[in-house]
């Protein structure tokens, strides 16, 4: 178990925060992606401009 002193304010250590903001850009990404794939099917579909 780590050591009190290794916690951040978040009660994670440097590992679980560096994992967790991995996954956390991992699901931006692909969030990013569809959304602008979604925004160019619309836009093919009924252009609004």
């Amino acid at each position: 178990m780590a050591d009190k002193s290794d916690l951040s304010f978040t009660g994670l250590t440097d590992e679980q925060a560096q994992e967790l903001h991995s996954v956390y850009m991992s699901g931006l990404w692909l969030f990013s992606a569809i959304a602008v794939v979604a925004h160019i099917a619309t836009f093919i579909w009924f252009p609004w401009f």
